[in-house]
């Protein structure tokens, strides 16, 4: 499906697909590499199945972090030309629990048992970052901006595209996937890069929910899905794409 984008050129040439949730791309190895990596404070759980696989699935929240880090490893700057993301599948989906990165905080206390599964937890703890990105999966086609405040100003300044990275640098660009559906969204990104003579359009596989498990029971007596940044720091979309705040 097509999404929208910062492209400003042509890639010559295109990555294949590469389906993994967290992913090492390096396609010019003597100039530059691209990695992508995944940081989510919570996931929804599907157990095993002849759909999942024999190992348990963790669906990232929406809101989480996906890394996309540019290096230029070589002897030539390379640059960033844009960022695309696309929907290729909703299903539904019955998740048997929701897992949660254990946070910090007076009177938190564990059972003897687990405390030394807390302790390398916490040993392990990355906080969420403020995304340069916003990534919007609902909307049609899917958009792709700057994150924004309450008052539709982007949260990074500083932060433009097309973006060039000096030789012997690197820069990393944190996006932030947003959706409300509550099933299943597989989506991917693709960044479109450039060195020297070299272009590509390199292309990852993602997955996101807004299913927490969760309900919220009001006094009026009314249930409400509990969102997942009640329970987790995940990014909170501050200016929706109507403007409308």
């Amino acid at each position: 499906m097509k999404g929208s984008s910062w492209w400003r050129g042509r890639a010559k040439k295109r990555a294949e697909d590469a389906r993994e949730q967290v992913q090492e791309v390096i396609p010019d190895p003597e100039n530059f590499e691209v990695r992508i990596g995944v940081l989510s404070h919570a996931h929804a759980v599907l157990d095993p199945s002849t759909t999942i696989g024999p190992e348990p699935l963790h669906v990232p929240l929406t809101g989480y972090n996906v890394y996309v880090d540019v290096e230029a490893s070589g002897g030539l700057d390379v640059v960033l030309l844009g960022l695309r993301a696309g929907v290729l599948g909703r299903r539904p989906m019955q998740p048997s629990g929701l897992s949660l990165v254990p946070q910090a905080g007076p009177g938190l206390s564990y059972d003897r048992e687990l405390e030394e599964v807390y302790r390398r937890a916490r040993a392990r703890y990355q906080p969420m970052l403020v995304p340069d990105v916003e990534v919007f999966l609902d909307e049609t086609p899917p958009l792709v901006r700057p994150a924004l405040d309450g008052q539709g100003m982007p949260v990074v300044p500083d932060f433009r595209l097309p973006m060039r990275i000096a030789a012997g640098t690197a820069r990393r660009i944190v996006l932030a996937p947003h959706t409300e559906d509550r099933g299943l969204v597989e989506w991917h990104l693709v960044a479109y890069v450039t060195c020297g003579d070299y272009g590509a359009g390199l292309n990852w596989g993602l997955m996101v929910t807004a299913e927490t498990k969760m309900r919220t029971f009001h006094p009026d007596g009314t249930e409400t899905a509990t969102p997942v940044h009640d329970v987790a720091p995940h990014w909170r979309v501050a200016w929706p794409p109507t403007g409308s705040g």
